[in-house]
């Protein structure tokens, strides 16, 4: 018994009909794991114009809101359990107004659901660090400006 046992040709499982294409399942994959690379890459900011929903894809990330002379709100993401811990920074540049950083239904910021800022804001450049401690409520764990926790 001299003969090496040869492995299995593997081909057909990525290879479809023809071999010529991949097989549609792992095109799926590794659409998947590019879209996955894409965000790692991304950079640790994201800079919006104008009011925002933000995702989950902007926990981690400070998030500056560039608005100009305009007034602006910022909803927060819809989180789960897997998020605890998370965090967001939101800061605001220009001289419009941050009119209101509101919580997903049923979220709280500290202890109310929403968060504005308080005073003159056009004098300073609010920003506001957050931190999910559980999965429905955020804590302040620091700011610059005055805010004001809403009901």
């Amino acid at each position: 018994m001299d003969k090496q046992q040869q492995a299995p040709i593997l081909a057909p499982f990525f290879i479809g009909e023809g071999n010529k294409n991949i097989n549609p399942i792992w095109q799926r994959w590794f659409q998947r794991l590019k879209t996955r690379d894409d965000e790692v890459k991304r950079r640790p900011y994201k800079t919006f114009t104008a009011s925002e929903s933000l995702t989950t894809w902007d926990l981690g990330k400070t998030i500056l809101f560039d608005i100009g002379t305009s007034a602006v709100d910022c909803t927060l993401p819809s989180v789960g359990e897997r998020d605890v811990w998370s965090w967001v920074t939101i800061f605001k540049r220009g001289t419009g107004d941050f009119q209101i950083i509101v919580a997903d239904s049923g979220d709280y910021i500290e202890n109310g659901a929403s968060l504005a800022t308080y005073g003159d804001p056009k004098r300073t450049s609010p920003n506001v660090t957050l931190q999910l401690v559980d999965e429905a409520q955020w804590a302040i764990i620091g700011a610059t400006g005055i805010w004001r926790v809403q009901p």
